[in-house]
């Protein structure tokens, strides 16, 4: 979403996207050019005809991974060290840094993934022959080191594009959009009144009500600490462009724990960061990898030449045939030290054997999967709520965008806009995806990427797409576009059923509960991971694989010393 987010893949027995539509149409009510004569229904086959032709995935996406029966495949025989269920992000970095960083214990280590292809909810499409290249899923992340680790453990550390660190953001507020506070400006923004920034300012120093005993929400967290307008005006809309979630109920704890731990640790905002820098010169980090790109300065965030998919096509092309595409995992069984993973293939019904399984499937995807062993741990998987969220694509001409948003060089600046939802704006973010990053639209045209329902709104998934592009196009003629702009063009309409984890109160303990459930079934080497335990921002998935990857070869470690 506006923040990065939806980085797990669907995997088996997930719910799939319910429909896409692709830029080989002209606008959003305007027909495809089809003989009269043909039937209403031949003229919608025949307009997915002509679209399929149009569309072309990513053009360096690597070829589909080895199945079993390919002279490439990894040999599945005997006695595997790590299965690791899903190729989305997650999967794809825990592999990798397995094979990377642990191969004196995970030394054969294979990934299945039930889909045909690798990478999950990240879903870079183009269409080369007009020159569009827009996402499905998460547009862009935040440059760590982890990331960056990635991609120069992939190749592709060449291939990076980070957008404008001065890019502003902004919020959508009493008519107008506001920039949001981004440094030297912050005392004179004019997203928040003076009472509002001494308000917030105190709360920060400690001027504020005592940290309660019971878990708090985020709008409860930030109301007690900060107040009534920094909740309203950039932390509720904040909510919805990263979690698409109700901040009454995401847990501050579990959806903003390093913000939440401030408090903990220093007994306010301020003084936590002040704990944080001592105990930071007391204990400086390790020296950064030399072998990583510059540390981008500001607040940027990055993306690939060729879009998101480059990353994982990358790492599924390393890892080689350890990748399995089409295998949907049946079910698990044990005998004694061994798991028996038994998956529907292309080839047909296989068992493969491993010493450790690491499921980086959906949480309601790995519940069915753990069931006999452990109820508990499947009602608390299953507990976990996924609203659904669409992502709108569409593009107008450069002369439709409003005046007062241009820049002198008469470019629409900035990374994007949020809509808080007292403000009568029905869509919940809006990214300037051309804004962003160069090469996503032809000459002459700006790339809006909307994104739509969520935990508040939970209708997206009836709508239609001329309801969804209807409603987007309206919101942005408010704010953004002009009124009397033209029609703009659909370049492509997802709707994701489940689409992002609830980071809800009790999340941690629930979560926590179903690995301990496996356990407690006999279990231990059946070991939970994904964004719904790493935290949504594909940043967050991709620095999870790492420490992930370390708890599956600490257990292998342990497995080994029992047997021995």
């Amino acid at each position: 979403m506006l923040s990065t987010v939806q980085a797990t893949a669907p995997a088996a027995g997930a719910q799939q996207p319910r429909r896409r539509s692709t830029a080989s149409s002209k606008s959003y009510n305007a027909a495809l050019h089809l003989p009269a004569a043909l039937s209403a229904r031949q003229q919608a086959r025949a307009a997915r005809q002509q679209q399929r032709a149009s569309l072309r995935v990513l053009a360096t996406q690597a070829p589909a991974a080895p199945t079993a029966g390919s002279s490439a495949a990894v040999d599945d025989s005997g006695v595997l060290d790590v299965v690791v269920v899903g190729a989305g992000i997650s999967g794809l970095t825990t592999a990798q840094a397995l094979t990377t960083q642990h191969g004196g214990v995970a030394k054969r280590v294979l990934v299945t993934e039930a889909r045909d292809r690798v990478g999950g909810n990240i879903t870079t499409v183009t269409n080369d022959a007009e020159g569009y290249l827009w996402e499905e899923g998460p547009n862009s992340f935040q440059p760590n080191d982890f990331i960056l680790q990635a991609a120069v453990d992939s190749g592709v550390a060449d291939q990076l594009v980070l957008g404008d660190p001065t890019a502003p953001r902004f919020v959508y507020w009493d008519k107008k959009l506001r920039p949001t506070p981004s440094g030297p400006d912050a005392l004179t923004f004019d997203l928040m009144s003076i009472g509002g920034k001494i308000r917030a300012g105190l709360g920060a120093l400690g001027f504020k009500a005592p940290m309660p005993e019971a878990e708090e929400s985020v709008e409860q967290y930030v109301r007690r600490n900060l107040g009534e307008e920094v909740f309203e005006r950039l932390i509720e809309p904040f909510c919805s462009g990263v979690y698409a979630g109700d901040p009454k109920k995401l847990s501050m704890k579990a959806a903003f724990g390093k913000v939440y731990d401030l408090e903990k640790k220093g007994g306010s905002i301020i003084g936590g960061v002040i704990k944080l820098i001592q105990e930071r010169r007391a204990n400086p980090p390790p020296p950064r990898n030399p072998a990583l790109p510059p540390k981008p300065k500001g607040q940027t965030v990055g993306s690939f030449r060729r879009g998101l998919r480059t990353l994982t096509d990358a790492m599924a092309a390393k890892l080689g045939g350890a990748v399995r595409t089409s295998w949907q995992l049946q079910g698990i069984a044990k005998e004694g030290d061994i798991y028996k993973l038994t998956y529907d293939t292309p080839e047909g019904r296989k068992e493969v054997k491993t010493r450790a399984v690491a499921l980086t499937v959906p949480a309601y995807v790995a519940a069915d999967l753990v069931a006999e062993q452990s109820a508990v741990a499947a009602e608390a998987l299953k507990s976990l709520d996924y609203p659904p969220v669409g992502a709108i694509t569409l593009a107008y001409p450069e002369s439709a965008i409003r005046e007062d948003r241009l820049d002198a060089q008469g470019n629409l600046p900035g990374f994007g806009q949020l809509h808080p939802r007292s403000q009568g704006i029905v869509t919940l973010g809006t990214i300037y995806s051309s804004s962003l990053f160069p090469g996503r639209v032809p000459k002459g045209q700006v790339l809006l990427l909307s994104y739509f329902g969520g935990a508040q709104n939970r209708r997206v998934a009836q709508m239609s797409e001329d309801e969804l592009v209807a409603q987007v196009d309206k919101d942005l003629r408010e704010m953004l576009v002009k009124p009397d702009a033209p029609k703009p063009r659909k370049v492509a309409v997802r709707v994701w059923p489940r689409a992002i984890p609830q980071f809800n109160i009790g999340h941690l303990e629930t979560v926590a509960g179903a690995q301990e459930g496996i356990r407690k079934a006999g279990w231990d080497g059946v070991l939970l991971g994904g964004n719904y335990v790493a935290g949504v921002a594909l940043g967050k998935c991709i620095e999870y694989g790492y420490t992930f990857a370390d708890q599956v070869a600490a257990q292998l470690a342990k497995s080994a010393a029992k047997t021995a």
